[in-house]
């Protein structure tokens, strides 16, 4: 959302923010609107001059009352779809059938009514929402995952072995996951890079720990301990962009172990590791947003399974130099998904009615 912010304040529109979490009210020049709970939000909407508002996945509470509060109140909504949805968690047994998921999958609903525009991170993405409701009847375009170029960016062979020197790394092969820790297949990806990890391979884990993911956090390490590799994973919490931007940067390969069902995912931390020079090693299903994302396979690979995600970490271990030879090239590949092609969508979508104010 940042990313989206500098580019329309470039363009000369005044952007502010809106959300309920606690922190400072000003970053970077931008206002942010910090409200306490969902009658703070709606009472800010009330407050605000009525502009447009782009109101960002995932599709639940309390972004389907802001925008449903949003619409009523004369704002033009457009709704941003990215995450998972209530119908997937619903379908694949994440969320269990009641009174409360009822209520969670009317206000997944609700979303879409309220929105003046919507723009979706994939077409798969778009076609899986519309399997669930149909077809809105407003504008749908596609705005898809990119990489914030200012942060994540190409180091010279240099700067990267001072960065493996100052992690403690020597000349093993480093994999490396960032990001949440729930809602991914991360203890089935310890159980397939085991075996490359007890071969004196390295697993970098860059995580967001909070109250929700401290339970996962201790039930990976006490799997890594299971499985003998705890000395071979290394854990960095809560690192800003900038941070997780240069971590990277000395590694080799990136991982992103998306539930196989997500198969409309194109994961910008795919496109964040390639433009680091990093190999990314996915596991998706046959028909994945991803599937055909590689031309070559010196960019990046897609496994179907876990014994070939295995099979495939050793593989790429054992061929440590020529993987890090490609690095550059597999930047340069990573320039085409530059965040500002979404972030025109966006613009174009949002200031449809001329204001300048978002």
């Amino acid at each position: 959302m940042l990313s989206l912010a500098r580019h329309l304040r470039r363009r000369g529109y005044r952007v502010s923010f809106l959300t309920s979490q606690a922190g400072p009210l000003v970053h970077e020049g931008y206002d942010i609107l910090r409200c306490a709970g969902r009658g703070g939000l709606l009472r800010a909407l009330w407050q605000h001059k009525r502009c447009p508002i782009l109101v960002s996945s995932p599709p639940g509470t309390p972004a389907a009352e802001v925008a449903g509060t949003a619409r009523i109140l004369g704002y033009r909504v457009i709704v941003d779809i990215r995450d998972p949805y209530v119908s997937e968690a619903l379908a694949v047994g994440d969320l269990k059938p009641g009174l409360i998921t009822s209520v969670k999958r009317w206000l997944e609903r609700s979303l879409f009514m309220s929105a003046h525009g919507i723009s979706y991170v994939s077409v798969p993405l778009k076609q899986a929402m519309e399997r669930h409701f149909g077809h809105p009847r407003v504008p749908q375009v596609i705005a898809p995952n990119g990489i914030d170029t200012d942060i994540f960016f190409f180091r010279r062979n240099h700067d990267r072995q001072l960065l493996r020197q100052q992690l403690a790394f020597g000349v093993e092969p480093v994999f490396v996951y960032a990001g949440i820790l729930g809602g991914k297949a991360l203890d089935e990806t310890f159980e397939a890079l085991a075996p490359v990890l007890r071969k004196g391979s390295k697993l970098l884990m860059i995580g967001v720990l909070d109250e929700h993911s401290e339970p996962i956090r201790k039930r990976l390490q006490e799997l890594a301990k299971t499985l003998g590799i705890e000395s071979q994973v290394i854990w960095h919490f809560n690192v800003d962009l900038p941070g997780v931007a240069r971590l990277l940067s000395a590694c080799d390969v990136g991982i992103n172990p998306l539930p196989r069902t997500r198969s409309y995912c194109l994961p910008v931390k795919t496109f964040e590791y390639l433009a680091c020079g990093l190999y990314p090693l996915c596991i998706a299903s046959a028909d994945s947003a991803l599937s055909s994302l590689f031309p070559e396979d010196s960019i990046g690979a897609v496994c179907t399974g876990w014994e070939e995600y295995t099979s495939m970490a050793i593989t790429l271990a054992s061929q440590i130099e020529m993987l890090r030879s490609n690095a550059a090239n597999r930047a340069e590949f990573a320039k085409q998904f530059d965040r500002e092609k979404a972030n025109e969508v966006l613009e174009k979508t949002l200031v449809q009615s001329g204001s300048y104010e978002a």
